[in-house]
């Protein structure tokens, strides 16, 4: 669906109509609109619920400090509307409009440009450890699963309301509760820097097997480095050869930055982090209103099959790590 203020927001950044609007897939806590007119090709993103955008306002000092970072692949640019502001709200809404970047997105199994992902993440965090120097504060992450939503204070409570079986409740609970204890001791060893935090195959767009841009900024802040990595590799326990693929993203991303050999290790409850984080996320958006029980169910599901998958493949995946880096195992 087109947000009705749609029309009247870009009228703020005076591109010329007509236009042609197209809905994007995803955008679960956004609307992003594809939009053509006789200017060009843009990106239209509508912010929901937002109170304070400060976020936001860092998101794009962020951006801009990339756009001059030299990398081989583009990152989303801001651009000023009437005022000179890149955020504007605008019929009640904030909103922002960004230059299209060329590509496509990688396709749901990865396809035959998932190394020249790898390779595109390592170097974006590479870039993103030498920014310095911000206007805004920017968000830091704890990875306590307690800090995730002001809605949501108890894990046993979010279990029982994530829609998961009776039956796999305290399994559940039993996860959360053992990554809300490690997570401490984790944020506290390892190197923290500035990451993207929300790799994706949607989020990379490829052209002609090269990396054109990397996408969505807006859960960037400071968090453990590992944290990126691990975010990629949450997506491959679903797939059919899982250690296989996260040893080819993982050798490909350590090519261009060899995490150190604690960082490795910490993959695997990294990973139920990962897990815990989203479905802590998506309980507080419940129950604010702004997602419903078959938004939260399958994170629920995502990370209980999560954390069975590092119980029984955890050792053999920081074996293999252990191996990206160069130490003998």
């Amino acid at each position: 669906m087109i947000p009705p203020e749609a029309d009247l927001i870009l009228d703020a950044w005076r591109l010329p109509r007509p236009r042609v609007l197209v809905r994007a897939e995803g955008g679960y806590q956004n609307a992003t609109l594809f939009v053509s007119c006789a200017a060009g090709e843009f990106v239209l993103r509508v912010h929901t619920n937002v109170a304070d955008p400060a976020h936001q306002r860092f998101e794009h000092e962020l951006l801009r400090k990339l756009a001059a970072a030299d990398l081989p692949f583009a990152v989303p640019r801001p651009l000023p509307s009437d005022d000179g502001d890149t955020l504007r709200v605008v019929g009640g809404r904030l909103a922002a409009l960004f230059s299209r970047i060329p590509g496509d997105p990688l396709p749901k199994d990865g396809g035959p440009a998932l190394r020249q992902a790898a390779v595109a993440l390592a170097r974006l965090d590479v870039a993103l450890e030498r920014l310095e120097g911000f206007v805004t504060r920017p968000p830091a992450f704890d990875g306590d699963l307690l800090h995730v939503h002001p809605l949501v204070d108890d894990l046993g409570e979010a279990v029982d309301a994530s829609g998961v079986d009776a039956a796999r409740r305290d399994d559940l609970h039993g996860a959360l509760e053992r990554t809300l204890e490690l997570a401490a001791p984790l944020y506290a060893s390892l190197p923290q820097q500035i990451t993207h935090g929300d790799f994706a195959f949607g989020n990379t767009l490829v052209r002609y097997g090269e990396v054109t841009g990397l996408l969505d900024f807006e859960h960037s802040g400071i968090d453990v480095r590992a944290m990126d990595l691990a975010v990629a590799l949450y997506r491959f326990p679903a797939h059919e050869d899982s250690l296989g693929q996260c040893e080819l993203f993982g050798h490909a991303y350590s090519s261009v930055l060899a995490l150190d050999p604690a960082e490795v290790i910490a993959l695997p409850a990294l990973l139920n982090v990962r897990a815990g984080v989203s479905l802590v996320h998506w309980v507080g958006r419940m129950r604010a209103g702004l997602a419903n029980i078959d938004d939260v169910r399958p994170r629920a599901g995502r990370a209980l099959f999560t954390a069975e998958w590092v119980a029984e493949n955890g050792e053999e995946l920081v074996r293999r790590g252990l191996g990206w880096i160069g130490e003998r195992v």
